[in-house]
């Protein structure tokens, strides 16, 4: 299964012959995961600067949580967050997409 397949089977999008697809639907979704890529990003950013702010914080405020955590220990804390927010509204955006699909008329 190909990238695009597995893109338009996620926002919802049949035909009748898989092999076809027409451009103006390629484009509509390529737009569309675009969209999430840049909302997945700009959430995963906040969620990044936020949770370094405050583990730096706890590790200058609070000397026993910086002597407890290994460096890796600190970068996960950090980072996770990022991650988890990206994948989230991505594929909320993404799902927002598949419901505005479903209630276009079929061609």
């Amino acid at each position: 299964m190909s990238v695009v397949d597995t893109i338009l089977k996620t926002i919802g999008y049949r035909t009748t012959d898989p092999s076809v697809i027409r451009s103006q639907d390629v484009q509509t979704q390529s737009a569309a995961v675009k969209e999430a890529t840049v909302e997945g990003l700009v959430g995963a950013g906040m969620a990044l600067a936020c949770s370094s702010v405050v583990i730096m914080g706890a590790c200058k405020l609070f000397p026993r949580f910086n002597r407890s955590l290994s460096v890796s220990g600190r970068t996960a804390l950090i980072v996770t967050p990022a991650f988890g927010a990206f994948f989230l509204l991505a594929e909320l955006k993404m799902n927002e997409f598949k419901k505005m699909r479903k209630h276009l008329p079929q061609q």
